[in-house]
């Protein structure tokens, strides 16, 4: 059986989610990108890197799909950085119902904020894990 892999769906509906939420408008003026900006204001967001798993089984297929958020801050101090990956990391979560799949969990696999190379852009990464199972033929796909 040949399966698709949720991820090109999954990565547009984050992007799309976080691109019309209230909270990130008021968090970075709507600025979230699919990658990093060279002439834009601060602060921004980066829906970023995607890696797939999958774990095959006579029952069906499931999928890790990891996806990497970015959040770029040239604010004095890294607290607007790590504020704003709070709320991705709530945002990033929600409204993930994507036709042909089921999801059975998402996970945060890590956190980081640090100082980029050019010593003023406070540079915060989120990595999550949304695990989906694949619908069957007999469930109706």
């Amino acid at each position: 059986m040949r399966w698709v892999s949720v991820e090109p769906e999954l990565f547009v509906k984050i992007y799309n989610n976080l691109k019309s939420s209230a909270t990130i408008d008021m968090l970075v003026g709507g600025r979230v990108f699919d990658c990093v900006q060279k002439d834009v204001e601060y602060p921004y967001i980066v829906v970023g890197e995607t890696n797939v798993t999958e774990r095959p089984s006579m029952n069906g297929m499931r999928e890790t799909v990891a996806v990497t958020l970015h959040v770029y801050s040239q604010a004095t101090t890294t607290y607007q950085t790590r504020d704003i990956l709070k709320y991705l990391n709530i945002l990033a979560r929600e409204n993930i119902d994507i036709e042909d799949y089921e999801l059975d969990w998402v996970q945060k696999d890590n956190s980081d904020v640090f100082i980029d190379i050019d010593q003023f852009t406070k540079h915060g990464v989120l990595r999550l894990l949304f695990r989906f199972r694949h619908k069957t033929l007999q469930e109706g796909v």
